[in-house]
């Protein structure tokens, strides 16, 4: 899956399967994790940025945590995520309709058009 579809599958699994709560916080950790890789120059300098400026121990605090409860609790909504990804990717039907669209669209070269079904 490519990662525009595997963003909106996500985006789509946080807004159905975790609280209100859970989303919150979620979202604060990939803000706060994006925003970081932003200013990083390698992985290693991504990873030394979190050492030194300890963004999950300040969102840990934010929502009244301590941070091996913060890891924790994303670690369990990760799991959600995943667990409802793979349902939902099992259960949904693909169907190729590059021949139908080519045929009254332009369409660009290497490109496949699908419907789904079954994705809410």
């Amino acid at each position: 899956m490519d990662s525009y579809l595997g963003k909106k599958l996500q985006e789509k699994m946080i807004d159905r399967f975790l609280t209100k709560e859970e989303r919150l916080l979620f979202r604060k950790v990939i803000s706060m994790e994006d925003m970081i890789s932003e200013k990083a120059l390698t992985p290693e300098h991504f990873m030394d940025l979190l050492r030194t400026e300890s963004p999950h121990r300040h969102i840990a605090e934010a929502f009244d945590l301590s941070l091996p409860e913060l890891l924790e609790v994303l670690k369990e909504i990760e799991a959600k995520i995943d667990l409802n990804t793979e349902k939902v990717i099992t259960e949904t039907r693909w169907l190729d309709c590059t021949n139908v669209v080519s045929a009254d669209f332009e369409v660009q070269k290497n490109r496949r058009y699908f419907y789904t079904e079954g994705l809410e």
